[in-house]
């Protein structure tokens, strides 16, 4: 049995959701503001379907996923909370009434970005005799998907014209929340009020309307409107590290494997593929099996620590597919089936994700994410 697995502590999440909740309600004791839980890529590597179970029990109001696919896949779990779809929806190349139907079948909530969307599931709704429930993105500033905020009033008056859609939200997306400078969240913020105050004058108000991301929940109350979208706080990590510590949070994973074999190396021997690291003595290596192709990044070879019986060992040589080897030392203290914990937090020993993205030169979005499907998930205090 492979012995690297990724144990995930429920516990710690529900941790993490108090603290979301408690914050929130400390900038708005009096506002019922509702959470989003984000659970798209598979919950950030930790599991979409036993995440969101817990998410739920922990009193969670929305999901949010990034495809119908994820969509319906939780919903054969989940019976009646909203899951809300953050994609856009492909028709072109599918069975679009077959593909409809399901969709209305599972109940599932649609972004609308574009008039033609708005108008396919109208025509589609009309045929099944009931209403899509939609929320409208808009685009303030991220450039990726959305009305355009310039155009987006005429756009949106056509679809509240459409009489078979509920328009049920209506949001958008930080680029940049989580940075110190928030000149241009604000940016975006206004650029939506705009948008939310003239659609108001015309008499068109939406239920629910949401923009914060988790740099906003951090640190851009004025974003929270009736609705928020934590992620990477769930899982126990800042966005970054301008705006660390305005919560606690704990790490919900706990990245490991085992030390399964040891040998003596001399000196000057070269380790793993292509020669990156020569032994200056003779020491002893452990060899771990958990490589790339378990999520842990060639990028870190020669930079990384792991942890075993509460001591670092540097791992050495070229990251594989499927090791890592470690310098033990010329006297080990470990032995053949001690734990080792690649990443996340143990007796008070950190390696977080946010670690290894800085020796990465990336996010820690991208390290958890990048944990395999052919690592275990063990879910602890369930």
């Amino acid at each position: 049995m492979n012995p690297t697995r990724a144990e995930i502590d429920f516990k710690k999440l529900a941790f993490n959701v108090e603290q979301i909740k408690r914050h929130i309600h400390r900038e708005y004791p009096r506002r019922r503001i509702k959470i989003c839980g984000v659970v798209k890529a598979n919950a950030y590597g930790h599991g979409i379907e036993e995440i969101s179970k817990k998410l739920v029990d922990y009193g969670i109001d929305f999901l949010g996923v990034a495809n119908y696919d994820e969509a319906i896949r939780l919903r054969r779990l989940i019976q009646s909370t909203p899951i809300l779809v953050f994609g856009t929806l492909i028709h072109s190349k599918l069975e679009p009434a077959k593909y409809v139907s399901i969709l209305h079948r599972h109940n599932l909530t649609a972004t609308v970005a574009s008039l033609d969307t708005a108008k396919f599931l109208n025509d589609y709704s009309r045929r099944f005799r009931s209403r899509f429930k939609v929320h409208i993105k808009i685009d303030t500033g991220m450039r990726r998907i959305g009305f355009d905020y310039k155009r987006a009033f005429r756009n949106i008056l056509q679809i509240a014209s459409l009489k078979n859609l509920e328009l049920e939200g209506i949001f958008t997306h930080f680029a940049a929340s989580e940075e110190k400078n928030k000149s241009f969240a604000n940016l975006q913020l206004n650029r939506f009020n705009d948008l939310l105050h003239e659609l108001k004058k015309k008499g068109l108000e939406f239920p629910i309307i949401h923009a914060a991301n988790s740099g906003a929940v951090l640190d851009l109350k004025n974003s929270y409107f009736n609705m928020v979208r934590p992620g990477i706080l769930l899982y126990g990590y800042y966005p970054s590290s301008s705006i660390r510590n305005k919560i606690q949070l704990k790490p919900i994973m706990n990245f490991k494997s085992k030390i399964t074999y040891i040998k003596k190396v001399g000196p000057r021997e070269s380790i793993s593929y292509g020669r990156k690291y020569f032994t200056k003595s003779a020491v002893f290596i452990g060899s771990i099996p958990a490589g790339y192709g378990d999520g842990y990044w060639k990028l870190l070879s020669n930079k990384s620590k792991v942890l075993i019986n509460k001591r670092f060992y540097p791992q050495v040589g070229a990251v594989t597919m499927d090791w890592i080897m470690v310098s033990l030392g010329p006297r080990y203290r470990v032995k053949i089936g001690d734990d080792v914990l690649l990443m996340g937090e143990e007796n008070g020993y950190g390696i977080g994700a946010d670690k290894l993205a800085k020796l990465t030169g990336t996010i820690p979005y991208e390290v958890l994410c990048a944990v395999a499907d052919r690592v275990e998930r063990v879910y602890l205090n369930a």
